[in-house]
């Protein structure tokens, strides 16, 4: 039964499972951070909250650290030579079986090894990895049971996933009914950001070949080979960029550079009439990773688009001389790589700080409410001034973010900022008895004083928040003259 292409599978296998690993790791200090912050957020004493964030402060500066002795730990198990015990989770159980079952012929000298990759990757080796990992962390013992549940629900039980994916990457033979399948998973896989240029052309290949088999198969003769046309080649160069869906919003820049790999690219095509129709040609290989790369043109800022525009260019200078071969492809192969791989990654950052950014902002719409909900309680039954609703509900609500979010729910600038509400409507409402007339009265610098403060902290400008205070000692005027009244028989 024919095979999907192998290459170094052992290989391929330990850097699927390192890339996971990284990847689920920092996912693992991400949230262990925002463990400790949203503790601290809601710690009963300033001692417990200022532990907490020295603790997610901890965490931060030591994840590096942490995760290389990590890796180290990996590294020593995949070389350690030790069997797997199967019995104990059923997806590696069922990734070590289909290990065993590859066939000797292409596999014999590495299929030990392959059982021993299964140990390196097995639960209990990657638990023995998290007490590596602690150390740099600086966790504390009242903390480290927490973390370690943690790790086993973010890391130890998403393996099953890993396990799958593994699973999903061994070659399996190709039955005939399943061929409509592969063909549909290697589409799939051509699909993906992060595929090297390597990576990219056997997946092609493979592609390719399960075509020609399930052509073979749907026509009962065999197809002579034809030698191709000139207008075949060069069609076939030209459709390596038809599939730029968005060509209208590249850069003149970028438009310019494909122009130049195409004609190369046509020529290159009608030197080497048989060799370019081959999925693993260089000319084939480098263009496909360059239109992969800038099919994702419209998600990347205008920094990243200026620096791979300017690496393009570069590229399509060294292929514009004069008999060009296939070989000064290959040449380049590894720098159109690193081009095209920056622009994916900065793109999929990107894409994480959006996502975080977007989870920020609905936390402090979150909190907004809920400051707003205490200023409904503390007004539901006073009639306020249009100027003073808009104060408390504007900027004296941003004033009590700022410091709920920077000290935490229980903190005492927190507190002031409340006192702050409490004092200012007070301070407008008129008052029968003198003495807390003569309070209002002594009160008016230190609210001036503690509101100009807090507006500052929010860089409210200084007319605003001049124009805000003089409100208030105007309502505070009327407020007076209607204490006066109250006093009269």
């Amino acid at each position: 039964m024919p095979h999907s292409d192998t290459g170094p599978l052992l290989d391929r296998l330990k850097s699927q499972a390192r890339q996971w690993f990284g990847e689920h790791l920092y996912r693992y200090f991400d949230r262990l951070q925002d463990n400790f912050h949203r503790r601290a957020l809601t710690a009963s004493s300033t001692a417990e909250q200022d532990e907490l964030l020295k603790q997610q402060r901890a965490v931060k500066a030591g994840q590096d650290e942490a995760f290389r002795l990590f890796a180290d730990h990996i590294n020593q198990a995949f070389i350690a030579k030790r069997s797997l015990e199967t019995g104990s989770y059923p997806e590696l159980d069922r990734l070590a079986l289909q290990l065993e079952k590859l066939p000797d012929a292409p596999f014999g000298k590495e299929k030990t090894e392959l059982h021993y990759f299964c140990r390196a990757i097995a639960p209990i080796t990657l638990l023995a990895g998290f007490q590596h990992i602690i150390v740099p962390l600086r966790l504390d013992d009242q903390h480290r049971h927490q973390a370690l549940t943690m790790f086993q629900g973010l890391f130890i039980q998403e393996l099953s996933k890993l396990y799958e994916q593994l699973f999903d990457a061994l070659p399996k033979p190709i039955p005939a009914h399943n061929l409509g399948d592969w063909i549909a998973h290697s589409k799939l896989q051509l699909s993906e950001k992060n595929l090297s240029t390597q990576q990219r052309a056997l997946t092609e290949l493979r592609l390719q070949r399960l075509l020609k088999l399930y052509d073979h198969r749907q026509n009962s003769s065999a197809v002579p080979t034809i030698e191709p046309t000139d207008g075949e080649l060069i069609e076939a160069a030209a459709s390596i960029f038809h599939g730029l869906s968005n060509r209208r919003r590249l850069s003149p820049s970028i438009l310019a550079s494909l122009n130049t790999l195409q004609n190369k690219v046509s020529s290159i095509a009608l030197q080497d009439r048989q060799s370019f129709l081959h999925a693993l040609h260089p000319a084939r290989q480098v263009c496909r990773q360059i239109v992969n790369a800038l099919a994702h043109w419209d998600n990347a800022d205008n920094s990243q688009r200026f620096q791979f525009e300017g690496a393009l260019k570069i590229i399509s200078r060294k292929l514009a001389k004069d008999g060009v071969q296939a070989n000064d492809f290959t040449q380049i192969r590894s720098q159109v790589d690193d081009c095209c791989q920056h622009l994916l990654q900065s793109i999929k950052l990107n894409d994480k700080r959006n996502l975080s950014a977007e989870v920020g902002q609905k936390r402090l719409t979150r909190l907004r409410r809920k400051v707003h909900e205490m200023l409904d309680e503390k007004t539901a039954a006073i009639q306020l001034p249009a100027g003073v609703d808009n104060m408390l509900y504007g900027p004296m609500t941003t004033i009590v973010l700022y410091h709920w979010l920077r000290h935490g729910s229980n903190s005492t600038p927190l507190r002031r900022s409340m006192k702050l509400i409490d004092d200012i409507l007070w301070y407008i409402k008129p008052h029968a008895d003198w003495s807390e007339l003569r309070r209002a009265k002594a009160m008016s610098k230190d609210l001036e004083a503690e509101l100009s403060e807090g507006l500052a902290r929010i860089n409210y400008s200084y007319q605003a928040s001049q124009a805000l205070i003089d409100e208030l000692h105007q309502l505070r005027m009327i407020a007076s003259g209607r204490s006066t009244s109250l006093k009269r028989p």
